[in-house]
């Protein structure tokens, strides 16, 4: 059964899959540069800056909307995971640090570059898990108590669907990484890699949270697979190598899987409309948020269309270059 939806909640979510599609394409830059290092500097390294760019700027315009949609959530998030957000404030610099070392003064220091980007791969993965691990907090509930604002850690690890969640999500952007950065492997891996983290993290999600709205999970489980489908055959690869034909089929995709929780959260125990504002704040927050969405959207698509489009023509030629 398909519920349906506050509006505010829906604009919300429509925001969550977007901002989480961008940070995606970081943690599928680490997976690139640790296992295809020399292939990396061609075709990922040249994206770090602008990406990270983008994410920030996503996860401010999603933050802001939650803030005024459901103004006792952030209170909650903060209190509960108060240590992890300082430890994710201090390797959040430290990566900055690391990746602006790389990228501009490498060459006029002793540490060798290639360390300096599995340095940033490795703080990159964990802040990601980081952030799926609170995601999967609110969704399952485990070691997370509404009433006293804390979170603890032990109850979370030790139910195992709370690990497979989030190591299905690393397995899975392991697998769609080859494809996003159009990086030279076997044609089928991502495919076979992107099953197995699907199936890690879908049967993990099934004992999370709310399984009712079974019909909405189908919607994701096709748009995913079909990117790494797309990928197999020369007449479409092309086409799916595309940043934003790729993100926007893992954005719809990130969009159903959290719309099928709906209107649950914590395991089923926290109504989601209990929780929203209601006033006339919400209200103005909601026309706010399309007029500056619209902007975002407008910005996001010129950035990929003339930077990401000339990285990728360079690309092309280089390749051309080499053959003949």
């Amino acid at each position: 059964m398909v519920q349906s939806i506050d509006i505010e909640v829906l604009l919300n979510l429509m925001i969550f899959s977007m901002f989480f599609t961008v940070a995606s394409t970081e943690l599928m830059a680490a997976s690139a540069i640790l296992f295809k290092y020399n292939e990396s500097k061609k075709k990922v390294f040249s994206f770090l800056l602008p990406i990270w760019e983008i994410t920030g700027t996503f996860f401010v315009f999603y933050v802001v909307n939650l803030e005024g949609m459901a103004p006792d959530i952030l209170p909650l998030l903060a209190y509960s995971f108060i240590s992890y957000i300082l430890i994710f404030l201090i390797l959040y610099v430290l990566r900055n640090t690391v990746i602006i070392t790389a990228e501009n003064i490498w060459k006029n220091a002793k540490i060798n570059r290639r360390f300096l980007y599995s340095a940033y791969a490795v703080v990159t993965f964990v802040l990601g898990a980081m952030i799926v691990m609170i995601y999967t907090a609110f969704l399952g509930g485990h070691g997370l108590n509404i009433k006293t604002e804390t979170f603890s850690l032990a109850p979370f690890i030790s139910f195992l669907p709370d690990d497979g969640f989030i190591i299905g999500i690393a397995v899975l952007f392991f697998g769609l990484a080859a494809i996003f950065y159009g990086l030279n492997v076997n044609r089928f891996l991502p495919l076979i890699v992107t099953i197995i983290g699907m199936l890690i993290s879908g049967t993990s999600v099934l004992e999370l949270g709310d399984t009712s709205n079974t019909t909405l999970f189908i919607i994701p489980a096709v748009f995913t697979l079909l990117i790494p489908l797309l990928w197999i055959f020369p007449q479409t690869k092309h086409f799916i190598e595309k940043k934003l034909v790729f993100q926007g089929l893992l954005a719809i995709s990130v969009f159903f899987l959290a719309y099928s929780q709906y209107p649950y959260l914590l395991g089923k125990t926290l109504l989601i409309t209990s929780v929203l504002n209601n006033t006339a704040m919400q209200t103005q927050m909601f026309y706010a948020t399309i007029i500056g969405g619209v902007i975002l959207l407008i910005l996001t698509y010129f950035f990929y269309d003339v930077y990401i489009g000339s990285n990728e023509s360079k690309t092309h030629e280089s390749k051309g270059n080499l053959e003949d």
